[in-house]
């Protein structure tokens, strides 16, 4: 059995992906036994060519359509022998210890089932990722009229927590998402029914039905996030779409 494995979603990631894998193996610890899935939704740019230069712990899968993100991770679902796996977007870094304290923490706390870490700009800054379980007013609100309701935008971030202590978490990011192996498993991956978009909010739903979602305080990722989904059309209504879906599956509130 492997220690962690990783899997990484590429789709014209090519200004990225090649930074987040020298980050990712240059910082795991050498007694760590690891394997790293790229899963390649048909890549149009150099993608391809520059994850293909990676041998040893990686393993490319390309894949002929654009199968988006939950399928795309799940494609290495029963190929997972490993006591941890984790989710990384290809725009994190991953600049000091934070894999290995993630892992010794989760190897201290068999209570928890996904841990999330800090997430960080590149300037240092923190991004608020951690949310409360999504409604209706609040995504509204984020989307068509993010200067308003301001007080209420910081609960649904959960402002009010400490974010220098560990808190439990409904709804966790999906950039970088530390799972129990055999959780991951058992609730068999991210609902290849949200093509992008709120299969992070609901995975963490589905793990926290299991055993805990927990806020990691202690260390961070680095995530080179530019906010695409809020630049194009087509991606704002595939949003539209899966919030849609997940008010479907796990019932609609209005506040």
């Amino acid at each position: 059995m492997l220690d962690i494995t990783i899997s990484i979603v590429t789709y014209n990631s090519a200004l990225d992906i090649d930074n987040a894998l020298v980050s990712i193996i240059s910082k795991i610890d050498k007694r760590i036994k690891y394997k790293i899935f790229i899963v390649d939704n048909n890549s149009k740019d150099n993608t391809l060519l520059i994850v293909s230069k990676y041998k040893n712990n990686v393993e490319v899968i390309k894949m002929n359509k654009n199968v988006g993100f939950g399928a795309g991770h799940n494609i290495v679902l029963d190929r997972l022998n490993s006591k941890f796996h984790i989710i990384v977007n290809p725009d994190i870094i991953i600049n000091n210890s934070v894999i290995n304290d993630m892992y010794d923490y989760m190897d201290e706390h068999f209570n928890i089932g996904l841990l999330t870490p800090k997430v960080k700009y590149p300037n240092g800054d923190m991004q608020y990722l951690c949310k409360r379980d999504p409604n209706f007013f609040d995504l509204f609100i984020r989307l068509l009229i993010p200067f308003a309701f301001k007080k209420r935008q910081s609960r649904y971030m959960m402002l009010d927590k400490n974010y220098d202590e560990p808190f439990k978490v409904p709804y966790a990011t999906g950039c970088f998402m530390f799972f129990r192996t055999d959780v991951f498993k058992e609730i068999k991956g991210f609902d290849e029914r949200f093509f992008l978009h709120f299969e992070d909010a609901d995975i963490t739903r589905r793990v926290n039905e299991k055993s805990e979602v927990i806020f990691y305080p202690y260390n961070y990722v680095i995530h080179d996030w530019k906010r695409e989904s809020k630049k194009k059309l087509r991606l704002i209504l595939i949003m539209v779409k899966s919030a849609f879906m997940y008010f479907k599956k796990w019932g609609l509130r209005f506040y």
